[in-house]
């Protein structure tokens, strides 16, 4: 994404650890029992709003990041304002279904078109291990058949725990033994380029964003909180489900403390480097895991943060610093990607269809997912509005 934003892959290394490093401050620094990481869904709609502007093209202008921050800016405000008066889980219990669905299934249908068609030269470059790759990780996450397998035999329950691991692994592979890609691994380590990086996307160093970036910043702001506020239930449940199995360590739930978490970590990389959904709640699959591992007892893992604290204290930052893991991954980013933003639509589009209870519902979300698609998310959130108004009608939905 970095790198399709104009920025070079030492200053996207440079990026996602500077990210990493405010994500690991949530458990660390404020206590959060959840491991955070990105908005995801909102990943696939910002890149179509920059697609849409144009700026998806490899091609660093410095208004880019100005609007990054702009969107950065108003969603620490808009956290704050809502997480910490409780206003936020009002807006979003209210929000119509129809609306709610068509955001979520927005996300998806975005993902779908960057893979398929905005970037499908790239996919072309690499298709053998690409469609291998999906194939794979889409059946170890999303299918039923393979669930059903893995409950009957340990390998494919290992398989499956191991999440895209063994289906990236082996497209990886694929790819270099068929020549879709080559690896050049260096060894040592090296310091992630950070100040070049601060210099191309600070305000602080490229000026402050102008007053049209918030105005055309603020939809994307509020479908971020929202995919932000689904996130925070999905872990909160989890944990509510993980604490009736531990009675020794009563894990410390705070809506208000992780809104301000997010709230903080969002204004700290507005200011350093913006980049918009990197500072979010949830990272689900690390979540779950420690979650379930958690569970089974002291004796498995004294504390829920040992767990937490095992991926982002002691191995995700180190990574960025050796130079045999950044340059391993180097070729493989745009299939890591690919992998992201598809693996992120099946799960938008599986939450997305559940939502509605009415077929007014379900035609309100699909024209609502076309228009934030393919228009902008102003017309997107505009339309679903009158839809939910004029259509599906308000009554049960803010009953």
């Amino acid at each position: 994404v970095a790198m399709g934003l104009g920025l070079s892959f030492e200053e996207g290394v440079a990026l996602s650890f500077v990210a990493g490093t405010l994500i690991a401050s949530g458990p660390i620094f404020f206590g959060e029992p959840m491991a955070p990481g990105w908005i995801t869904p909102a990943l696939p709609i910002v890149i179509a709003a920059f697609a849409t502007k144009g700026q998806f093209n490899g091609v660093y202008d410095p208004a880019t990041f100005q609007f990054m921050a702009a969107m950065c800016f108003e969603f620490t405000a808009l956290i704050l304002i809502l997480g910490l008066t409780g206003w936020g889980k009002l807006l979003v219990e209210k929000i119509p279904n129809g609306l709610k669905a068509g955001i979520i299934l927005g996300a998806a249908l975005a993902a779908f078109y960057q893979v398929f068609y905005e970037d499908f030269d790239a996919y072309l470059v690499q298709p053998v291990s690409m469609t291998v790759a999906i194939i794979l990780c889409v059946i170890t996450t999303f299918s039923n058949p393979f669930k059903k397998l893995a409950v009957k035999n340990r390998f494919f329950e290992v398989v499956g725990s191991l999440g895209l691991l063994p289906g990236f692994v082996i497209a990886g592979l694929l790819a270099f033994i068929l020549g879709e890609l080559t690896f050049n691994i260096e060894w040592g380590f090296k310091i992630p380029a950070v100040m070049s990086l601060i210099e191309k996307t600070s305000p602080i160093f490229i000026g402050l964003p102008s007053a049209q970036m918030y105005v055309d910043a603020l939809p994307l702001v509020i479908i971020g909180y929202m995919l932000l506020f689904g996130d925070l239930v999905t872990a909160t449940e989890v944990l509510k489900d993980a604490q009736k199995h531990r009675d020794d360590e009563i894990l410390p739930i705070d809506l208000n403390r992780s809104h301000l978490s997010v709230g903080i970590r969002n204004l700290l990389a507005s200011i350093i480097n913006p980049f918009f959904p990197t500072q979010g709640a949830l990272w689900t699959g690390v979540h779950v895991v420690v979650a379930e591992q958690w569970k089974k007892g002291p004796k498995q893992m004294p504390s829920i943060f040992d767990g937490i604290g095992s991926y982002y204290l002691m191995g995700i930052p180190f990574l960025y610093f050796t130079l045999p893991f950044v340059t391993l991954m180097q070729p493989l980013m745009v299939m890591a990607l690919t992998l992201t933003l598809i693996l992120t639509g099946f799960a938008c589009a599986y939450v997305a269809m559940s939502i509605p209870k009415k077929n007014s519902e379900m035609a309100t979300a699909l024209l609502i997912a076309f228009f934030i698609t393919f228009y902008s998310a102003w017309v997107g959130l505009v339309i679903g509005l009158l839809l939910s108004v004029f259509v599906d009608g308000l009554d049960e939905e803010t009953a």
